[in-house]
């Protein structure tokens, strides 16, 4: 899946979020994230799907076949648990997507942190002549 298709599938997604609140998408790391607000709860990455899970919600989404975020390194592939896939035929069931996705949110803004704005340089001035 190309990225421009990663921004219409986002597209889509956010769509069918439309109940959480107003879901928008950005570039993310050669794939999109879904932000609600300031804060991004879900990415799509390579095609695929994941939400910002806990331990409970990774358990209901894991008995329905949801597999962690994993990347590899040139040394070893590394696992990423605290988002989750969700699986393709749970985009089809509205109802509990959409339960797993209010949730992540929930989450997300658990964790969030707002980020800090740079301290600016402070400016020369030069002396009126």
């Amino acid at each position: 899946m190309a990225t421009e298709n990663y921004a219409r599938f986002a597209a889509s997604v956010a769509d069918t979020l439309a109940p959480i609140g107003t879901v928008t998408h950005r570039r993310f790391f050669g794939g999109q994230g879904l932000v609600c607000g300031a804060v991004q709860f879900a990415m799509i990455i390579q095609g695929v799907l994941y939400l910002r899970v806990d331990a409970e919600l990774a358990a209901q989404m894991q008995a329905r076949g949801a597999q962690p975020f994993v990347y590899g390194t040139r040394t070893r592939n590394v696992g990423v648990f605290s988002y989750y896939s969700v699986p393709e035929q749970c985009l089809d069931e509205e109802e509990l997507f959409v339960g797993w996705a209010r949730r992540s949110l929930g989450i997300a803004r658990q964790h969030w942190k707002p980020r800090a704005a740079k301290p600016r340089a402070p400016r020369s001035r030069k002396p009126r002549t």
